[in-house]
C-alpha cells in the first residue's frame, strides 16, 4: 500500500472560498502559478491565500501582503573564484564522474554544509561544492542558518532604541551557499529556527540585554514572529523555491529519566543530556513548539515543507520516544502545522542508542503507519579508536542505508530525502578536525561507506528494471578507495 493511502485526515480547518485571480498574479513572484478555476482557500498565509489544482499550490485572489511592507533584499554574494580553497590540491575526477548519489537514489540525496563562520563554509570551497554539484540535489547548513548566526545583536538594539522589537538579521553568511543552490539546480533545508540550543542569551533579554532579566512570553513570542518572518520573506522574494523544506523546530522531546515533563502527554525536553535548561520550555512553556509552528505555516510558502526534526527517534526505552514523537506530530497536524518528520540518524558503532538496524526499520514502520512523511536527517555513524573502525563503519551505513531502501522496496513512498551530515574526513577548512564518519576522505576521494551505498542504490535500480547485478559490480572492498586521513550532545551538529 502506498504512503499517500495511508495518510490521515488531520486537519481541521475548514475550507473557505475566494475568487480566481485576475490579470496579474501575484504568487508568480514565488514561483506559483495562479488558480484558473478554483475558489477553495486550501492555505491562508501573510502574503496571500492558497488554493489547489491538478494537486499543485495556486494563488486565490490578491495579494493579502500590505503594500508599505517590502521585503529584505538579497546580499551580494562574494566572488568564490578569489576565496582561499583548502581543497584546490584535491584531484576530484573521479568524485564528478561516473556514479552520483542524487541520480541513483529514488530520494534527494542530500549533504551537510560544515562550517562555524562564512570564513569555513562549505560554500567557499570551489572544489567542494564542485563535488557537491555532481553527487547530490540536496544542501543542509549544519549551523549557517541557525539563529545564533542570524540574529543581529546589535541591530536588535538598535531596533529597542528606534522602539521597535524586532530581530535584526544578517543574512550574508549564508548567501554562498543559496546563490549555489538556486544556480545549480540544487535545493537546501533550512535548518532551523527554533532549538533550545544556539539561540543567543540576549535574545530572550529585556531590551536585549543580557544584563536585564528575561523579557516576558508574549514579548519572546512577539520577538519569535518577528525573526521568522524576516527569514521567510527573505527566502520567498529572493529564493523561491531553493529553501523549499525547513526544520521549524529542533529535538524537544526526551525520554531519558530526569529530562523530561510528560504531562504534556510528549515527553517535552526540560534538560540536554549535558543538564542544560531546554530554555524555551524554561521561559514559556511546552506550548513554544505549536506556537512556532503557527508563525512558520502564516510566513512560509504553502510549497514550502514544515518538519518537525529529532534525535534518536528510533529510542523505546526507557520510555517509547518513537511513540512520543507520533503524538506531537498528531497535535501539530490537528492544525495543519506540519509536513514531515526529520529523523536524525546518529548511530554508535557499537549500537549503543539503537539495538540493531531492525529497531530502525520498526520506527520508520511505525511513522509510516501514522501516516507521516520521513526525511532521514543529519546520517552519521560515530567512528571510534579501533583497529577495524572502517571497516566497522562501512558495515553500518551498509546495514541503515538497506533498512532504509528495503521500505521503499515494499512500496511506501514517504521517504523523500536522505542526508548525510558533512562531505569529507577531516574537514579541510579545519586545522584539527578528527571526524571519520563522512563519504569522502581527507582528499574528497570516495570511501568504502561511499560504495557501500552506491551499491544498494545500483541494486534497487537494476531490480526495477528487471536486470541483474553481475556479482563483481556487487562486491566492495574495504580497500576501494582508502587513503591516509588525518586524524561531537544530543546531536553533534553544534561543532561540525
Amino acid at each position: 500500500m502506498k504512503f499517500n493511502q495511508l495518510l490521515l485526515l488531520t486537519s481541521s480547518l475548514a475550507l473557505s472560498f475566494a475568487k480566481p485571480s485576475g490579470e496579474s498574479c501575484w504568487s508568480e513572484k514565488f514561483n506559483i502559478p495562479c488558480c484558473k478555476s478554483t475558489t477553495s482557500v486550501e492555505r491562508s498565509t501573510y502574503n496571500g491565500d492558497f488554493g489547489k489544482e491538478n494537486g499543485q499550490w495556486c494563488g486565490l485572489g490578491e495579494s493579502k501582503r500590505p503594500i508599505e511592507d517590502v521585503p529584505p533584499e538579497a546580499p551580494i554574494p562574494r566572488d568564490i573564484d578569489s576565496l582561499r580553497d583548502p581543497a584546490a590540491e584535491c584531484d576530484i575526477s573521479d568524485s564528478i564522474t561516473g556514479d552520483s548519489l542524487a541520480k541513483e537514489a529514488p530520494f534527494r540525496f542530500g549533504v551537510g554544509l560544515n562550517g562555524v563562520d562564512i570564513n569555513n563554509y562549505t560554500p567557499s570551497s570551489k572544489k567542494m561544492m564542485e563535488l557537491i554539484k555532481y553527487q547530490f540535489n540536496s544542501m543542509t547548513y549544519s549551523n549557517g542558518m541557525k539563529s545564533i548566526k542570524i540574529m543581529d545583536e546589535e541591530g536588535s538594539r538598535k531596533n529597542i532604541a528606534e522602539g521597535r522589537e524586532e530581530v535584526a538579521v544578517d543574512f550574508s553568511g549564508i548567501i554562498d551557499g543559496l546563490e549555489f543552490a538556486k544556480k545549480n539546480g540544487i535545493h537546501i533545508r533550512g535548518h532551523v529556527l527554533v532549538w533550545h540550543k544556539q539561540t543567543p542569551d540576549w535574545f530572550f533579554r529585556k531590551d536585549f540585554d543580557t544584563e536585564k532579566e528575561y523579557a516576558d512570553v508574549e514579548t519572546i513570542f512577539v520577538r519569535l514572529e518577528s525573526y521568522m518572518k524576516a527569514f521567510f520573506d527573505f527566502l520567498n522574494f529572493n529564493y523561491p523555491g531553493v529553501v523549499d523544506v525547513f526544520d521549524v523546530v529542533n529535538e524537544a522531546i526526551e525520554v531519558r529519566e530526569g529530562k523530561f515533563d510528560n504531562s504534556t502527554g510528549w515527553y517535552t525536553r526540560t534538560e540536554s543530556l549535558e543538564g542544560d535548561d531546554n530554555i524555551w520550555n524554561t521561559l514559556v512553556g511546552p506550548s513554544y513548539v505549536v506556537r512556532a509552528f503557527r508563525i512558520a505555516r502564516k510566513y512560509a510558502l504553502p510549497t514550502t515543507k514544515l518538519v518537525y526534526n529529532d534525535v534518536d527517534t528510533f529510542m523505546t526505552k526507557p520510555h517509547d520516544k518513537t511513540q512520543a514523537v507520533i503524538d506531537l506530530m498528531n497535535i501539530l497536524r490537528a492544525e495543519d502545522l506540519v509536513d514531515a518528520l526529520g529523523m536524525e540518524s546518529y548511530i554508535d558503532q557499537d549500537l549503543v542508542n539503537v539495538d540493531a538496524p531492525e529497531d530502525y526499520a520498526r520506527a520508520i514502520e511505525r511513522f509510516t503507519e501514522a501516516g507521516l512523511e520521513i526525511q532521514i536527517t543529519e546520517f552519521t555513524i560515530y567512528n571510534d579508536d579501533r583497529e577495524d573502525w572502517l571497516e566497522t563503519q562501512t558495515k553500518r551505513y551498509r546495514d541503515f542505508f538497506q533498512v532504509v531502501i528495503d521500505h521503499v522496496k515494499k512500496g511506501y513512498d514517504n521517504i523523500s530525502s536522505f542526508t548525510v551530515f558533512g562531505l569529507q574526513d577531516g574537514y579541510r577548512f579545519y586545522d584539527n578536525d578528527t571526524q571519520k564518519t563522512r563519504l569522502f576522505d581527507h582528499d574528497l576521494q570516495k570511501k568504502p561507506n561511499y560504495y557501500a551505498i552506491m551499491e544498494i542504490l545500483k541494486q534497487y535500480n537494476a531490480e526495477l528494471a528487471g536486470e541483474e547485478v553481475s556479482d563483481d559490480d556487487n562486491v566492495v572492498e574495504v580497500e576501494s578507495g582508502v587513503v591516509e586521513e588525518e586524524e561531537n550532545s544530543d546531536s553533534e551538529e553544534e561543532t561540525q
